[in-house]
């Protein structure tokens, strides 16, 4: 893969100023380093045909999103060497792993294929690199090519967190958009198992999209249920010995914690609870792969959502940066 096409698909290059996740060093994918805890923003994904793309995509969902976890993180403290209660100590502890942002990638509104394209290639070249990425959407089309470049991690156990379970073969002909993430998931041979939690309400997924995630294999956990098994019991249903790919739909917390998202469900995790099991599943299993989707910056009063995000993801790179220690 060539240097140069890497630095083409990064929208934000050495002669653009973006403020960085915690004011962490900004790079290319293609000067990731081994060990590397990489942000990437992924603004667009892959759009359903019936919908006004631009308007619904660019002003109504997730495009600004990458931005503004970024925003809401400094927001809080871009101070990695402060305490963290939720962690015990600093965000990196004494890992010696650096945390690096690779901006968001130059992606449109209109083009799903060019979209999915991009970022896989840019994750290919993070993980190639050794790098663990950490992908900010963007709505939850996202999460699709991000899966599809962890082909050589085998065997991968993805944990979804979500009120949905987005396993809709397609939707007005598009099988790439966000109400099929984990259907096109469980078609990949290197996917070992598949948890989902949070489940809730009403979406897109009817009876028929039930059956298949079940008679697939996929374990599906609902609120409730995650409340009763608990952090550890979750923890329980991943496989040992794989590649945990830990996807994050921002709609799994509560309203009344992260309201500004494309479905706002109530009773969904508090703060501490989805924390808590991000800490604790990362801990038993290590992490190969972090994203998180869906925030909607246009309706986030006084950023409460978009720091509910960013601290969650603070919470997931700590993890991993105590991992094993």
């Amino acid at each position: 893969m060539a240097d140069r096409l890497l630095r083409r698909i990064v929208m934000q290059d050495s002669t653009t100023l973006f403020r960085s996740f915690l004011d962490q060093p900004r790079i290319a994918p293609d000067a990731v380093g081994a060990s590397d805890l990489v942000l990437i923003g992924a603004p667009h994904g892959t759009p359903y045909p019936d919908r006004n793309e631009v308007s619904y995509a660019v002003e109504t969902l997730s495009a600004g999103a990458p931005q503004a976890i970024r925003d809401a993180a400094n927001e809080c403290s871009s101070n990695i060497d402060h305490y963290d209660f939720d962690l015990g100590g600093t965000l990196l502890a004494d890992s010696g792993r650096r945390l690096v942002d690779c901006g968001d990638l130059a992606l449109t509104p209109q083009d799903g294929p060019a979209n999915r394209a991009a970022i896989q290639e840019a994750t290919d070249a993070i993980l190639g690199r050794g790098g663990t990425p950490f992908l900010l959407g963007g709505d939850d089309s996202v999460p699709i090519p991000f899966l599809a470049a962890f082909r050589d991690r085998r065997p991968v156990d993805i944990l979804q967190i979500d009120a949905h379970i987005d396993w809709r073969d397609s939707i007005g002909g598009e099988r790439m958009g966000y109400s099929s993430t984990i259907r096109r998931a469980s078609e990949h041979d290197f996917v070992r198992s598949i948890t989902q939690v949070g489940m809730r309400g009403v979406g897109s997924a009817r009876a028929a999209e039930v059956d298949a995630a079940r008679d697939w294999g996929a374990r599906l956990v609902t609120v409730g249920e995650t409340r009763e098994l608990g952090p550890r019991g979750i923890a329980a249903l991943i496989p040992e010995g794989g590649n945990l790919v830990i996807q994050i739909d921002c709609d799994a917390f509560d309203t009344s914690v992260c309201p500004a998202v494309n479905a706002p469900t109530p009773g969904g995790f508090m703060f501490e609870e989805l924390a808590a099991l991000v800490r604790t599943v990362i801990e038993a299993r290590g992490l190969a792969g972090y994203s998180i989707v869906e925030l909607v910056p246009g309706e986030d009063r006084n950023m409460i959502s978009a720091i509910a995000a960013a601290r969650i993801t603070c919470n997931a790179i700590g993890a991993l940066a105590r991992h094993g220690q």
